[in-house]
């Protein structure tokens, strides 16, 4: 297991333990706190991607780009 997997898994416990534990209100502001935090830490491992990284994902979408539009294509939707 990665370590950010266990940190969500140790967070999520932690909202779920003060949400029993203290305030139900408490808990939800926990959890939108942590889904702000896991929102930002998605973006900040996203620009770390390395130009291969990046070259490979653009690819990728365009790729997928070109198979919808030939399934389109062949359907006749657009």
């Amino acid at each position: 297991m990665s370590k950010s997997t266990i940190l969500i898994g140790l967070a999520v416990v932690v909202v779920i333990a003060v949400g029993v534990l203290v305030d139900t209100r408490l808990a939800a502001g926990a959890g939108a706190l942590l889904l702000l935090l896991g929102i930002g830490y998605g973006t900040w491992q996203a620009k770390r991607a390395t130009p291969q990284e990046d070259t490979r994902g653009e690819r990728g979408a365009r790729e997928l780009r070109e198979e919808l539009a030939e399934d389109e294509a062949r359907r006749g939707t657009r």
